[in-house]
């Protein structure tokens, strides 16, 4: 009877390992994405102080930073992961804040659940991605647009 006790806290103390393993490599990654796009923002848009830092992952890879310049303006900056493509800034007041985007949701959509709302790019337009959960636990994915707060596309019930 102790051998089989043994072997299962090993087991279990195996597998929170590997899963505690596995979450710190994930948190590694992001943190490195961060640095980059931290350091990027800096050097393209005079972000001093970075605000909230978003990992858009669409047709492309973005890094999204939202941060203050020395002047204290407030700014977005969309930071493609292919490196050859444009980076592209604008002031946090050139389209609807993630406050807006998020009433609008809940009054228009009525979701059960909020995932996450995050700025992001598709075919060069800025973007905010809406993720929630209906009441039947379904996924759902809305895209609208940065600047005026239009739904552009939707993804139901995944």
């Amino acid at each position: 009877m102790k051998k089989w006790v043994v072997i299962i806290s090993i087991f279990i103390c195996c597998m929170i390992g590997f899963v505690m393993n596995s979450y710190l490599q994930g948190m590694q990654e992001r943190k490195e994405y961060y640095n980059y796009a931290a350091k990027v923002a800096k050097r393209a848009a005079d972000i001093s102080t970075v605000e909230e830092f978003y990992l858009y992952n669409g047709r492309e890879t973005y890094y999204v930073i939202v941060g203050k310049t020395s002047d204290g303006e407030k700014k977005t900056v969309w930071i493609p992961k292919d490196q050859e493509k444009k980076i592209i800034q604008k002031s946090y007041s050139f389209g609807k804040s993630k406050e807006e985007i998020l009433k609008m949701v809940q009054n228009e959509l009525k979701p059960y659940e909020i995932i996450s709302i995050k700025p992001g790019m598709e075919k060069n337009i800025p973007i905010w991605e809406v993720t929630y959960k209906d009441r039947d636990g379904k996924y759902n994915y809305y895209y609208f647009d940065y600047k005026t707060g239009e739904w552009l596309k939707f993804y139901k019930s995944i």
